[in-house]
């Protein structure tokens, strides 16, 4: 059982009523700024639905990915393309070195002043990632006491939001998302996934960065450091991605602001 991810209830995904259902967002009159979220678990589709909805709207996407921030960090990472940056623009990607380090405050901070700039100019920003402690933070208005870790929501009573947003989640069948997870692997590792990473280090990027830790790129340094063959890494990335898929699952269900849409 515990290898269960639970099914959400979740609407059969149709385009046009997702457009439709963000076109009436959009017309509303609202005191509080608005925002329109697409979060999910990995492979779900998330940034194709963004950049969808971003053309429609005519706006722009803010990246609430943990790992997309860092300069160079591309394929294991899945960031949008050099022609899809160029199509629509993208906030908080490749805004820092690999040998920094980024926060769940710091993305709140950043995030929310982009937010306010963008509804400024008339525009709805779309938030789209699935690193679900930023979204829940930004959009729950978590504050951060400026030296320590700890964290508190200004609205964790009453469950109120700090903006007026439309919160879209992504879902699949485990068999579906395990069957996608692997697929998308297969590919990382298709487009260059090693290289990346070889190049990545022979530029100086310390293999105990924040950067590097991540899933992908710290299973491949450890074949390249001869830990493992590259069957036995694409393995381990592809488990470690399920894993983490389940976690994001599980994180989800504590925002129960957001709609579902299945993917199938």
């Amino acid at each position: 059982m515990r290898n269960e991810i639970k099914e959400f209830d979740a609407a059969p995904f149709d385009l046009t009523k997702i457009l439709n259902s963000v076109q009436s967002f959009s017309l509303q009159d609202s005191p509080q700024e608005k925002v329109i979220v697409i979060l999910g678990a990995t492979a779900s589709g998330k940034s194709a639905l963004a950049l969808n909805l971003a053309e429609s709207l005519n706006t722009e996407i803010i990246s609430a990915d943990s790992m997309s921030v860092y300069k160079n960090f591309n394929i294991g990472t899945a960031k949008p393309t050099a022609q899809e940056l160029k199509k629509i623009r993208h906030y908080l990607i490749d805004i820092l070195e690999p040998n920094e380090k980024f926060s769940v405050a710091e993305f709140v901070k950043r995030a929310s002043e982009i937010i306010t700039e963008i509804n400024l100019r008339g525009k709805i920003p779309i938030v789209v990632g699935g690193t679900g402690l930023y979204i829940q933070a930004l959009i729950e208005g978590y504050k951060f006491h400026d030296n320590s870790k700890s964290q508190e929501k200004f609205f964790s009573d009453t469950g109120e939001l700090k903006y007026n947003a439309l919160v879209i989640g992504l879902t699949a069948n485990r068999q579906k998302l395990y069957e996608r997870i692997n697929e998308r692997t297969k590919k990382m590792f298709a487009a260059g996934l090693v290289e990346e990473v070889q190049q990545l280090l022979n530029a100086g990027v310390s293999p105990n960065s924040q950067a590097m830790l991540g899933i992908g790129y710290k299973e491949t340094v450890e074949f390249l450091n001869g830990k493992a063959t590259l069957e036995e890494t694409v393995s381990k990335v592809a488990q470690a991605t399920r894993n983490f898929a389940k976690r994001q699952l599980t994180w989800y269900r504590r925002m129960n602001y957001i709609k579902f849409f299945n993917v199938e």
